[in-house]
């Protein structure tokens, strides 16, 4: 396949920004779960795609023809703290990136992803990697490939967002393709303040008196003595 000229790359950009064969309709609900099947940066120029905020769901079978990237169904869904994203038949060609099905997940300020049957350049990739998992896979005769697998990141807003591949992947010399594939944001529980069990006041703090006075005790202590100085007369 060759990659020496792509000069329809705009068209291919404009044609993904909306959704093909099938797709969901989004709720104008307010919510802070946000999703995305797949974005790419380099000689293809793809945008968030499909993409669904608050409570939405949508999916899209295949990406309009190109040179590079191949998948087939690509499903979203967003509602107020989950999100998830995930991509069927992913290939990129020359890179020898493959994945049977590649997800990410975000429920609740918790995020996890998962791929199933990826490989990059013959080496194969961990199905369920630790968070932020950085490597790097030559790829004959092409370069060197960079790649994060269930990389997460905690935004400026608090939320936070999961991509299971993010990836940049050599072309030749210099040609690269930078490519996220299943990305998922949500937010985390509200944080309420802790309160009273009922029926069980909290005991309140005695507050000093005035210097010289004595501080009254608590309900159910005696209390404290205060001395008392003077002159006893003595007898014969």
């Amino acid at each position: 396949m060759r990659l020496t000229r792509l000069s329809a790359a705009a068209a291919i950009a404009g044609a993904l920004a909306a959704p093909l064969a099938m797709a969901g309709t989004a709720s104008a609900t307010t919510g802070t779960g946000s999703a995305y099947g797949l974005a790419a940066t380099g000689l293809v120029a793809i945008p968030a795609t499909p993409a669904v905020a608050a409570t939405a769901d949508k999916s899209l079978l295949h990406l309009p023809a190109n040179p590079l990237i191949d998948v087939k169904v690509l499903h979203v869904t967003a509602k107020p703290a989950y999100a998830r994203a995930s991509v069927t038949d992913l290939s990129v060609a020359k890179a020898a990136l493959t994945a049977h099905l590649v997800t990410a997940t975000c429920d609740n300020g918790t995020a996890r992803s998962h791929l199933a049957k990826a490989s990059l350049a013959g080496h194969r990739l961990a199905a369920d990697a630790a968070p932020n998992s950085a490597l790097t896979i030559p790829v004959q005769g092409l370069g060197t490939a960079s790649v994060t697998l269930n990389k997460q990141v905690r935004n400026a807003d608090g939320t936070l967002t999961v991509t299971a591949i993010e990836a940049t992947l050599p072309l030749g010399p210099g040609h690269t393709q930078t490519l996220s594939v299943s990305s998922a944001t949500c937010a985390g529980p509200a944080e309420n303040p802790p309160t009273q069990p009922p029926g069980n006041p909290p005991t309140p703090t005695p507050t000093p008196t005035a210097t010289g006075s004595p501080v009254p005790a608590p309900p159910g202590q005696a209390p404290k003595p205060t001395p008392v100085t003077g002159d006893l007369p003595v007898t014969g």
